[in-house]
């Protein structure tokens, strides 16, 4: 399933660039997530509660940073993760990307392209196209929100 969200978030470049690659940073924006810890270079542990239809999820597992280019302002991730009660799981490649609109906007890109598995596959795409986008378009929110925040 791929999805592609675009935003854009009240902070310079550099500084929304600075908070996507601080890996824990970020993924506090994203709701139900909990526990992200290193896990080696370029790499984290994390845990991530939610609800999808009737089924309710504790998905463990990994994020990596596949590549990064800040000169660029991309980066490429892989979301690897299973919920062993529900016998499922996902695996997402993801790319973000910041370009400066202005020195206090940015838009920020994100495009995901995500396999579930098992169980989670069995849902209708419908339900989980609808969690994936909310999931990001909230992760967008928030990360306007703490980069605002941080910026008075």
């Amino acid at each position: 399933m791929k999805l592609e969200i675009r935003s854009v978030v009240p902070a310079s470049r550099d500084a929304t660039w600075a908070v996507v690659m601080d890996i824990p940073r970020a993924a506090s924006c994203i709701p139900g997530i909990k526990d992200v810890t290193p896990d080696g270079e370029g790499r984290y542990q994390a845990t991530l509660q939610a609800r999808v239809g009737p089924m309710g999820m504790n998905l463990s597992g990994t994020i990596t940073v596949l590549s990064q280019d800040a000169d660029a302002g991309e980066a490429h991730f892989l979301v690897e993760a299973n919920d062993r009660r529900v016998g499922g799981g996902v695996k997402t490649d993801m790319t973000m990307k910041v370009t400066a609109r202005s020195d206090d906007e940015t838009e920020l890109e994100i495009v995901s392209d995500t396999t579930f598995m098992g169980r989670l596959g069995e849902l209708g795409q419908p339900i989980i196209r609808r969690k994936a986008r909310n999931t990001l378009e909230e992760f967008s929110r928030n990360l306007s929100k703490l980069l605002e925040s941080e910026s008075r």
